[in-house]
């Protein structure tokens, strides 16, 4: 017995040619019976022969999902319509003005999972395994660890908690319909209940990544959106071993703002037995604004798949035409002068891209720090120690190296001379610069 229609797009996107064969009419009555089923059919294009697809409803909603993008004073534009397919995966379907990198890897809008724009925005790092933890305390359908969730728990959290993501993006019928509210503002002065809150489970602001205890604010003393990392309290080793690792994030970023590289604006601040270290945040403008932000690891598991490397996954991004090279060049940079400070987390999770049309644009470098001296996972604090590598190999010009190891070693001359430093790491930096 021949199937119908839908039965037969169930299977999967087919040309109407496949569908007279399959179902045994002729071309006008496919064609009529396509125009009576409406919207839950859309067209892919497919050159000559476009191919028919089926839609289903998704993660509690319906066949047409918006994606709405902020600019930088606040102002939502309807970018696409996420249409989940009844085959599996997913058809983006463009709106004037969407930027063309988000219709993917074959620029055909179709993706086999989710999108990788959408993946990037669920829970990461410290605040994303309490946000996990919360959403299974209330469904016993959620996994308590993000790495655990599927499309479906992405998609549910996005369209229900996608008020304050990361980046300029908004998923789902509500993010047209919400109205926009004023940012609750804190002050310096909140930090201390801020970070004692964090740690009893409660989590104020938006899932920014990263494994360190950390929260987001709008801070009214700087009036910017920031990320506050936090030390623990007390003064024993791994206290002072995570003051010493903040410090070290603030004194690269100036010695990377000291070379004219982009790099977040930090502040350190002491309040009630923490270390503060303050990060003003470059996916927000003013109050409300906003702007694109999509990690590389995102972009590279969508456009390259090589899965390591800052420089690596930049150069085959350059060779796409997707990135500039000189964002090639400053990523090799940064990448080395990290593995010269020991950071020891440069995984392409801590690197950036703004979308600019049918490219990417490197955004300013954010957790560079030594991150090799931290606590190990069980709570060994391990002696301070570090000999750094050699850099070398392709793009590594004598004088690049060179330029380099002035900035890792203007990095170790401002740490040593920081009063805030513990006296094991004094004692340890006292032996001379890591870096000659």
């Amino acid at each position: 017995m021949p199937l119908s229609i839908r039965e037969y797009l169930q299977q999967g996107p087919a040309t109407s040619k496949e569908i007279q064969a399959a179902t045994g009419l002729n071309q006008v009555a496919v064609s009529r019976q396509l125009r009576g089923m409406g919207d839950s059919v859309i067209k892919l294009p497919n050159g000559r022969s476009p191919r028919y697809a089926l839609t289903r409803n998704a993660f509690g909603g319906d066949d047409k999902l918006p994606l709405v993008m902020m600019d930088a004073h606040g102002n939502s534009t309807l970018a696409a319509y996420i249409r989940p397919l009844a085959h599996g995966g997913f058809f983006v379907a463009a709106e004037t003005g969407m930027p063309s990198i988000l219709l993917g890897e074959n620029g055909d809008g179709l993706y086999d999972d989710l999108p990788y724009f959408l993946d990037d925005l669920s829970p990461q790092g410290f605040l994303g395994r309490q946000i996990a933890e919360e959403m299974a305390s209330q469904s016993d359908d959620f996994p308590p660890d993000p790495r655990h969730w599927n499309a479906s728990h992405i998609g549910r959290y996005l369209i229900s908690n996608g008020d304050d993501l990361s980046g300029n993006l908004k998923f789902g019928q509500q993010a047209l319909w919400r109205v926009r509210r004023k940012p609750v503002v804190r002050s310096v002065q909140d930090y201390p209940a801020l970070a004692d809150s964090v740690m009893s489970g409660v989590i104020p602001g938006s899932s920014a990544g990263g494994e360190q205890p950390k929260f987001t604010a709008f801070c009214g003393d700087c009036s910017a959106h920031v990320i506050v990392k936090f030390s623990p309290k007390g003064n024993d080793a791994i206290a002072w071993r995570w003051r010493d690792i903040l410090i070290t994030e603030y004194h690269a970023t100036e010695a990377i703002h000291a070379q004219n590289f982009p790099a977040a604006e930090t502040r350190l601040i002491e309040m009630e037995g923490r270390l503060f270290l303050q990060s003003q945040r470059f996916d927000r403008s003013g109050e409300y604004g906003r702007k694109p932000m999509l990690s590389l690891q995102s972009v590279d598991a969508e456009f390259t798949g090589l899965g390591s490397d800052w420089p690596r996954v930049m150069v085959a991004l350059e060779r796409r035409g997707l990135v500039h090279k000189q964002y090639v060049y400053d990523a090799a940079f940064l990448w080395a002068f990290g593995r010269l400070i020991n950071n020891t987390d440069m995984h392409l999770g801590n690197l950036s891209l703004a979308m600019e049309g049918s490219v990417f644009r490197l955004l300013p470098v954010y957790d560079m720090c030594s991150m090799g001296f931290a606590p190990k996972s069980g709570g060994e604090v391990a002696p301070y120690g570090f000999i750094p590598p050699e850099i070398s190999g392709p793009g590594f010009s004598e004088e690049l190296v060179s330029s380099i190891m002035k900035m890792a070693h203007d990095f170790w001359e401002r740490v040593a001379g920081d009063e805030r430093i513990s006296d094991e790491f004094r004692a340890f930096l006292s032996r001379g610069n890591p870096v000659i």
